[in-house]
């Protein structure tokens, strides 16, 4: 939260050094960092095997959030993960409206452009 980068390029070497996978909570990354706003991994243009992030923040959704990884990964966490077992499902215009946003920023970096811009301006004005 403070503004601080993981440096994600070299954990991703050690993790290739000692076969181990890299897990990495996005919560502050996802609709900011990267070219396209895909988080650390795109900054850095390294694979990582476990994405955690929130549709709230930079998304706008203000709620739910998502675990990407392996088919057997995500099967796993859908069958022993009590929070998800115990949880509601987000309302279906925030899943619509994050998958049009999802879309959007493969597209291009325009939005991110946008939030980074508004983001230093408010920083500028709190200072």
């Amino acid at each position: 939260m403070d503004g601080d980068i993981a440096p994600l390029d070299e954990i991703r070497k050690l993790a290739d050094e000692y076969d181990a996978q890299v897990f990495i909570d996005e919560c502050h990354a996802t609709g900011f960092l990267g070219p396209r706003g895909r988080g650390t991994d795109e900054h850095f243009g390294v694979k990582v095997d476990v994405i955690n992030s929130t549709l709230g923040k930079a998304m706008g959704g203000a709620t739910g959030g998502y675990t990407t990884g392996s088919k057997e990964l995500v099967g796993m966490l859908r069958q022993k993960g009590r929070p998800y077992l115990f949880s509601n499902s987000i309302a279906p215009a925030v899943v619509g409206a994050n998958i049009r946003l999802f879309e959007r920023l493969m597209q291009s970096g325009e939005l991110v452009e946008k939030v980074c811009c508004l983001s230093s301006v408010s920083r500028l004005l709190f200072l």
